[in-house]
C-alpha cells in the first residue's frame, strides 16, 4: 500500500502531499495519523522554515473518508476517538485548543501554505482555512458540505471561515453546501492567487522558498502569535502586544542580521527558529 502522506524537504520548504488520489485524498485514520505526526515533526525540524500542504491527483482533500463516515453513522459517533491516540497530544508547545487535526496549522510556528489543486470539501475546507495562505488551481473548488450530510460546521469553521471570507459568504458556504469555484474563492479572499494547474505547485514552491530564504523564522513565529491573539483582542490591546513584542525584536539576533544584510546588499542569513524565550 502506498504511503497515505508523502513528505519531502528541500531549500527550507517541507511539502506534505495527501496521497489517496483514488479517493480525492479523503481523510481516513491512517492519513489523519500521518498528517498529525508530520505537522508536529515539521514544526520542530530546524531544517524546515515553511510548510506546503497539497494533494495528489485531482483533489486537495475531499473531506472525511466515506467509509469512516458510514461507520460513524452506524455507531452514532462512538468510534470517533482514535484508539491509537493522537500525535498532537504531545505537541505541548502549541495552544491546547489547536492540538487538533484540522486546526494544527494555526499552531505551527512557521508559515503554512495550502496549494489547493482540486476538490476541497468538508474537513478538507477546514484544513485549508487553517493554513496561513492558500493558492488554488483554476480547477479547484471549495464546499462546506456538512449540512448536506446532516452534520454541522466542523473544526471551528463557524469561527475561522468568517474571519477569512466574511460572515455573509461564510454563511452562504456553510448553509448551502454549494460548490465555490476558484475565481469566486479569489473574489471573496478565500485564496490569494488562482494559477494554471500545471503551475500551481511550482509557483507555490517559489513563494515558499522566498519566505524560507528571506524571512526571519523568529519574526514568522511571533507574527503568527500576533495574528492569533488579535482575533480575540481590541485594537488597543493589539497595539500593546505589538509594542511589547517590538522591544524583543529590536534586541534579537534576527534584527541585527536583517539590518546587516540590508547595509551589505546581500540576502539575510537568519538563524534557525529560536527557543520560545528568545
Amino acid at each position: 500500500m502506498a504511503d497515505e502522506l508523502i513528505r519531502s524537504v528541500a531549500d527550507g520548504v517541507a511539502v506534505l502531499t495527501l496521497n489517496r488520489p483514488d479517493r480525492l485524498n479523503a481523510v481516513n485514520l491512517p492519513l489523519g495519523r500521518a498528517y498529525d505526526r508530520a505537522m508536529v515533526e515539521m514544526a520542530r525540524d530546524p531544517a524546515v522554515r515553511v510548510i506546503v500542504v497539497t494533494g495528489a491527483g485531482r483533489g486537495f482533500c475531499g473531506g472525511a473518508d466515506a467509509g469512516r463516515l458510514s461507520g460513524l453513522a452506524d455507531d452514532g459517533g462512538a468510534s470517533l476517538a482514535d484508539p491509537e491516540g493522537n500525535a498532537l497530544e504531545g505537541f505541548t508547545e502549541a495552544p491546547e485548543h489547536l492540538r487538533r487535526r484540522y486546526t494544527v496549522a494555526m499552531a505551527v510556528p512557521k508559515p503554512v501554505i495550502a496549494a489547493v489543486n482540486g476538490a476541497c470539501a468538508g474537513v478538507g475546507l477546514a484544513l485549508a482555512v487553517s493554513c496561513d495562505v492558500r493558492f488554488a488551481s483554476e480547477s479547484a473548488f471549495f464546499t462546506g458540505i456538512f449540512a448536506r450530510r446532516g452534520l454541522v460546521a466542523e473544526s471551528g469553521l463557524a469561527w475561522s471561515l468568517p474571519r477569512v471570507v466574511g460572515r455573509s459568504f461564510a454563511a452562504d458556504m456553510l448553509l448551502s453546501g454549494r460548490r465555490i469555484d476558484a475565481q469566486a474563492a479569489l473574489r471573496h479572499g478565500l485564496v490569494t492567487q488562482v494559477l494554471a494547474p500545471d503551475h500551481l505547485l511550482e509557483q507555490t514552491l517559489a513563494y515558499a522558498r522566498d519566505i524560507a530564504a528571506n524571512i526571519s523564522p523568529r519574526s514568522a513565529r511571533v507574527i503568527k502569535e500576533q495574528l492569533r491573539a488579535a482575533e480575540a483582542s481590541t485594537f488597543a490591546e493589539a497595539l500593546g502586544v505589538s509594542d511589547r513584542m517590538l522591544k524583543g525584536s529590536l534586541a534579537s539576533a534576527d534584527f541585527r542580521e536583517g539590518i546587516d544584510a540590508m547595509r551589505e546588499g546581500r540576502p539575510p542569513r537568519f538563524p534557525n527558529l529560536p527557543d520560545r524565550d528568545a
